[in-house]
């Protein structure tokens, strides 16, 4: 019998990144269109889903103290990844090839349902996509400034995680190299603190930010942060 988690323990979720050449130097990636009816409703998002005790190792619910890079979870989120996204859009994603991209939690009290979430990078599939599963509405190849630019005129909508991620591919100059940045870097962190900004917008800080501990959005310090406005949407990505 399944239990439902209390509304502030976070559930435990992966994603993939279909990339592949736009054949004019640039990237495209593959995102699905969520279903008005389901959470994050009429977003476009990547591919992926909650993890499931068929996908490896998962951590005891409720645990609170857990290696987010420990190698049985973290191939417990590869297969949850790849598992998700053949479901949704029929893409055959090449597990050992995957790219482990970045790591996100959202802030405390911030949504109903709390998922820690990794994204993998996902250069090798078979198949051709399509929508799978009554989950999304749409699916689509796009470069990731396209999207963005989409976003800006309301014609496509992001939640910041998503948002994100497009701006960090944004200067890719090819999938090898970029798989070879992950590879010796590491991914990218992004355990979410949410400020209120003197303006009334939130401010989401992560790690390299010098407001991260203190909400001190004045101090002096990296910048690794993103305003997201109610009514202006996300802007102003400032890196450390």
């Amino acid at each position: 019998m399944s239990v439902t988690p209390p509304p502030d323990q976070l559930r435990l979720a992966a994603t993939c990144i279909p990339i592949r050449s736009d054949g004019d130097g640039g990237v495209e990636v593959l995102m699905v269109q969520r279903s008005p009816d389901l959470s994050f409703g009429n977003m476009w998002t990547f591919p992926g889903g909650k993890l499931e005790p068929r996908d490896g190792e998962l951590p005891e619910p409720g645990e609170t103290d857990i290696a987010w890079g420990e190698p049985r979870l973290l191939a417990a989120a590869a297969a949850g990844a790849t598992r998700e996204t053949l479901e949704e859009t029929n893409l055959e994603c090449t597990q050992a090839a995957l790219g482990w991209f970045s790591h996100w939690i959202p802030p405390e009290a911030s949504t109903p349902k709390r998922f820690a979430t990794w994204f993998f990078l996902a250069p090798e599939f078979r198949g051709d996509p399509v929508v799978a599963t009554d989950e999304n509405i749409d699916i689509t190849w796009i470069r990731p400034d396209d999207a963005l630019a989409r976003y800006a005129r309301g014609e496509f909508p992001l939640v910041a995680p998503t948002w994100v991620t497009l701006h960090d591919l944004l200067t890719v100059e090819s999938i090898p190299t970029l798989l070879n940045n992950v590879a010796t870097q590491g991914p990218r962190w992004h355990h979410t603190r949410s400020y209120e900004s003197g303006a009334g917008a939130n401010v989401l800080c992560w790690i390299g930010d010098a407001a991260y501990e203190s909400g001190d959005l004045d101090a002096p310090g990296g910048r690794n942060r993103v305003l997201a406005d109610s009514v202006l949407g996300m802007r102003q990505l400032e890196e450390s």
